[in-house]
């Protein structure tokens, strides 16, 4: 009842404002002036009608192609979305930070193993790395690499171990023959410089 009471006295203000209605109702009985005034309530009530349907169609014409930009939208974007995008993990996020400390006093050709070995007992690599299988494996692997090192830094390099001529000539003669051509030749050498200083004297 309040809102018909509020459209009522807006009908009438609209009408009141209407200068040129007001115009036509001064030479209408008052009978008359009613019934324009009525059908003028209802003219202005039909076109507040209109308006508000047309307001209410055009909304909803924006809402739908609201809706179908936005299905547009996300049709796109799923076509350019990379094929391995969220299915495979990224690779930073493979080894924890405890991880990584506990690989840093790990040699790079065993870190692999220790790895491997974390997966397949399924533990952490911390753990692994103190395994009794996994601590033996280093150590055997560290000497082996001390081995090789002190090999490859002894070669070509006269060192006081290297043997002298005379030495050489003395290991043969008890038997000791040297296992490498380098060696031989040596001796070779070594018994012919003896022979001429023999010859000389």
């Amino acid at each position: 009842m309040a809102e018909e009471n509020k459209v009522q006295a807006l009908l009438d203000k609209k009408i009141s404002e209407d200068a040129d209605f007001q115009a036509t109702l001064a030479d209408m009985s008052e009978e008359d002036q009613a019934q324009a005034i009525t059908d003028k309530k209802a003219e202005l009530i039909e076109a507040e009608f209109s308006a508000l349907s047309e307001q209410k169609t055009k909304a909803e014409e924006l809402a739908r192609n609201q809706k179908v930009r936005a299905e547009k939208a996300e049709q796109e974007a799923r076509k350019n979305k990379p094929v391995g995008d969220g299915s495979t993990p990224k690779k930073e996020s493979e080894y924890s930070l405890q991880d990584i400390r506990a690989l840093s006093d790990v040699h790079d050709d065993d870190v692999a193993e220790v790895v491997e070995f974390a997966k397949f007992k399924g533990i952490s690599i911390a753990e692994a790395k103190k395994h009794p299988v996994i601590q033996n494996i280093l150590s055997v692997n560290k000497e082996f690499r001390s081995t090789e090192a002190a090999k490859n830094s002894g070669k070509g390099k006269p060192g006081a171990s290297r043997t002298t001529d005379a030495q050489l000539v003395e290991q043969a003669a008890s038997g000791q023959l040297p296992d490498d051509d380098e060696g031989i030749t040596r001796l070779a050498e070594a018994r012919q410089a003896e022979k001429l200083a023999k010859l000389q004297k």
